[in-house]
């Protein structure tokens, strides 16, 4: 028998007409709908026409005092220790008296004898033993004397430290057997009820905007996430000729929380000097591309839930959101989430 010996292009041309007899692929639907771009939509918000006032400060007191001795001397004792509470009117700290003690005795003495000198005097002048000039010099002796006295006498009261309110001791400057001198501070404390406040310092172009009773927001690293209002109570007249910024002084509403002096706070004031003028506020976002005169965001519409570019200038950035001074349509919304992938006219479906 002869066998059957097929050239490669026979057996190439069987095959494919082979392949061409098989079951066809299904062709693609012309009715399945395209994957729309998911996005999250914001709608614009009002804002102040000026931008937050932003500065650092330290938390202080509102009513705290530094405490000190009417006279210089040696500290004999102190008797609480910085976070005690303290009752009004209980001894914080006391000199050695013994020197003060032995003015006022001297000047006792010096008063009682000049007392008696003017005793003395008005009999002679009765008699006619001293004239006029030399009584009238014995009574001003007299009431010299009784002025020292006095002035002996409160430099002993001051000798003591005492609580001038109920509080809490917030510093403690010196130490038992120190010697201080008149006027040196010696005890920081504070009123229990005074509360807080933040301390500042502004520049003169921020300081301008502000008002007594402008409102602001703090926050503290000590408190993540958390900010406590508060109001503008004292504003400065003058600048700190060392750093050449302007005092401001904010109540702060603490609320539950405990604060203690020295904590620094970040405060942002909203200004009262724009007055009623308002801005557009949009996420920041929702900005795509270009530069301050002339940023490219995309509008939404939900009736038709296709999106628009267009351009719109910024005014200024906040921390999360940026002020337009261009107009945007009442009630519009912008892309806040997924703008960049977007082109004009793009049909989008909303997520939450």
């Amino acid at each position: 028998m002869t066998s059957l010996n097929l050239p490669a292009t026979a057996l190439l041309v069987t095959a494919t007409l082979l392949a061409a007899c098989g079951p066809s692929a299904p062709p693609a639907s012309d009715t399945e709908a395209p994957q729309l771009r998911p996005v999250r939509v914001a709608k614009v918000e009002q804002g102040p026409a000026l931008p937050p006032i932003v500065a650092s400060g330290v938390v202080a007191a509102r009513d705290e005092a530094k405490l000190s001795f009417k006279l210089g001397g040696l500290i004999r004792e102190i008797t609480v220790r910085e976070g005690e509470a303290v009752r009004a009117g209980q001894l914080l700290a006391r000199l050695e008296t013994a020197e003060i003690d032995a003015g006022v005795a001297q000047a006792r003495a010096a008063h009682d004898k000049a007392r008696r000198d003017l005793q003395r005097g008005q009999q002679l002048f009765k008699d006619d033993v001293i004239t006029q000039e030399q009584l009238d010099d014995l009574g001003t002796a007299a009431e010299v004397a009784r002025a020292q006295l006095s002035a002996a006498e409160f430099n002993r009261r001051y000798a003591d430290i005492t609580a001038p309110a109920d509080g809490r001791v917030l510093r403690r400057l010196a130490e038992p057997r120190e010697l201080v001198s008149a006027g040196q501070p010696v005890l920081m404390v504070s009123r229990g009820a005074g509360g807080f406040t933040l301390k500042l310092g502004l520049p003169d172009r921020d300081f301008v905007h502000v008002a007594l009773g402008d409102t602001a927001t703090v926050a503290f690293d000590a408190f993540p996430g958390h900010s406590f209002a508060a109001r503008v109570i004292e504003r400065g007249e003058a600048a700190d000729p060392r750093s050449g910024t302007f005092p401001l002084e904010l109540e702060l509403d603490t609320g539950e929380a405990t604060l203690a002096s020295g904590l620094i706070g970040r405060a942002e004031i909203a200004a009262s000097s724009a007055g009623n003028a308002r801005l557009d506020y949009i996420p920041l976002s929702a900005l795509v591309e270009g530069n301050a005169s002339s940023m490219l965001v995309f509008l939404y519409d939900p009736a038709s839930g296709k999106v628009r570019g267009q351009q719109v200038a910024v005014a200024f950035i906040t921390e999360q959101r940026a002020a337009l001074s261009t107009s945007l349509p009442n009630g519009a919304m912008v892309v806040a989430e997924g703008a960049p992938y977007l082109h004009d006219g793009d049909a989008v479906r909303t997520v939450e």
